[in-house]
C-alpha cells in the first residue's frame, strides 16, 4: 500500500524509472564513493552535531569510550543477568527467605534499569541531556523502596505468595 502511494505522489517520474532498467546500470560501483566514514544529516548548524553518525572501523578505545567496561561485556552481563532471572524467579518463590527476596529485587531491578536506560541513551538522551538524572534519583528510590519493603515488610516474595492467595 505504501509502494503504491509513494508511486503515485511521484508521477510519471517512478513509472519512467521502474519501466527504464538500464538506470540502475549506471549506478557501478566505481562511481560510489568508497569513503564513509562520516556522514552528517544537517537539520540546522547547531543541532548538527546530535546526529553524526561515524562508521568503522574503530579503534579499542573508541569502542571502550567514557566507561570502565566494553561494550561486548557489558552486554554479556545483561544477558547472563537476564537468564538468571528464569531461575531465580521460580526459584525464589520455593525458597522463601530474605537471601531470595535481595536475589530477585536486584536482577529485577537492574534488568529494568539497563533496559530503560538503554531506550533513554538511544532516544531521549540527544534532546533532552538530563533526562538520565531523573532515571538515577528515580532507580535510586526503586532500590531503597525494594530494600525496605525487604528488612520492614514481609519480602517480595512473600507478598507475590499473599497476594496470589487472593
Amino acid at each position: 500500500m505504501a509502494s503504491i502511494c509513494l508511486l503515485r505522489s511521484c508521477g510519471g517520474t517512478a513509472r519512467r524509472i521502474c519501466l527504464r532498467p538500464q538506470i540502475f546500470k549506471e549506478l557501478s560501483p566505481n562511481s560510489i564513493s568508497k569513503d564513509v566514514t562520516a556522514k552528517t544529516i544537517v537539520l540546522s548548524p547547531a543541532m548538527s552535531h546530535y546526529f553524526q553518525a561515524r562508521r568503522g572501523p574503530f579503534t579499542p578505545a573508541e569502542k571502550q569510550g567514557k566507561h570502565m567496561m566494553m561494550a561486548s561485556t557489558h552486554w554479556k552481563i545483561e544477558r547472563i543477568i537476564a537468564v538468571s532471572m528464569l531461575g531465580i524467579m521460580p526459584a525464589s518463590i520455593y525458597f522463601q527467605g530474605p537471601f531470595w527476596d535481595f536475589m530477585i529485587a536486584s536482577t529485577v531491578m537492574l534488568h529494568g534499569y539497563w533496559g530503560v536506560n538503554g531506550v533513554l541513551t538511544d532516544y531521549l538522551e540527544k534532546f533532552i541531556p538530563f533526562i538520565h538524572w531523573f532515571w538515577y534519583a528515580l532507580a535510586m528510590a526503586g532500590v531503597a523502596g525494594l530494600l525496605n519493603f525487604n528488612y520492614n515488610d514481609v519480602g517480595v516474595t512473600k507478598a507475590i505468595s499473599l497476594v496470589w492467595k487472593l
